[in-house]
């Protein structure tokens, strides 16, 4: 298949469409669940145009000398639409879910397409959270804390929606999931956070198992997750930060996310925060 004018052509149909011998480089993958395998081809040089990182891989001082890369830290349907973005493919960011999004983001974040990140950003903090999908979203932002304004635009959104909803329908929310549960305790995480608490609550929370349950749940090598908000006052400007309370394990890494929402990756010794 021909083409008259280079500034016409449709790159994402390239890729799609011409034999394989026009791609110069694939990305393995494989399903560790299921043992699939599966690639996917593409252009060295439009990858590069589309990325810093490409750039320098392919074209850099030491390229990048092997034509298949095996890919781990990325499911295959979602570095597909990475590339379909980079080959300049209209792309309906909206059918995506959640989790789908944070790990385009963590593409984005890797090789450094800020304007893709914006895209994303903008669209998670444009969407409605409600009873439906508040659980999804809570879980998404807290195990991808690492993600920075993709984590804290979900975040705010779930905030929004427990801050604003009445304490009969979170309460309705509690009471279908098992109490002391991994969904349960992150619902109390967001309550937490937005310094509400159930109707009526007993002495004893039974997600924290003390009382004032707005110091959130006490965290635990077994429960911990990175990212988890769990309030309390700290220091001389009030500011909002994990409690951690880890039996052994001193050097496990954690994100402290601020009152302010700034976020900060470390791996000291937890004794210092407690």
């Amino acid at each position: 298949m021909a083409y008259p004018n280079f500034q016409t052509i449709d790159l994402a149909m390239v890729r799609e469409d011409s034999p394989n011998p026009t791609c110069d480089v694939k990305f393995t993958f494989l399903d560790q669940n299921t043992g699939q395998k599966s690639e996917l081809p593409a252009h060295k040089l439009i990858l590069a145009f589309g990325s810093e990182v490409f750039m320098k891989q392919f074209f850099g001082s030491i390229p990048e000398e092997r034509d298949t890369i095996p890919v781990e830290d990325s499911p295959v349907k979602v570095f597909e639409v990475f590339l379909d973005i980079l080959y300049n493919k209209k792309i309906a960011l909206e059918v995506f879910g959640f989790q789908f999004l944070a790990d385009l983001y963590f593409l984005a974040e890797m090789y450094l397409h800020d304007f893709l990140k914006n895209l994303i950003v903008n669209e998670v903090s444009s969407r409605k959270i409600d009873s439906g999908n508040l659980l999804e979203g809570a879980k998404v932002a807290e195990n991808n804390a690492h993600l920075g304004e993709f984590s804290t635009s979900l975040f705010s959104i779930c905030y929004g929606f427990m801050s604003k909803s009445d304490l009969e329908s979170i309460s309705d929310i509690f009471d279908k999931e098992d109490v002391g549960e991994e969904n349960s305790c992150t619902l109390h995480r967001l309550m937490a956070s937005v310094k509400r608490s159930k109707p009526n609550p007993p002495d004893i929370c039974k997600n924290c198992q003390h009382k004032p349950c707005l110091d959130g749940k006490e965290l635990t090598k077994f429960n911990f997750v990175t990212g988890a908000y769990v309030s309390r006052k700290f220091g001389a400007k009030q500011d909002t930060r994990k409690t951690l309370k880890i039996d052994g394990d001193d050097d496990v890494e954690y994100t402290i996310v601020w009152a302010d929402g700034r976020v900060t990756n470390t791996s000291d010794k937890f004794s210092k925060l407690s």
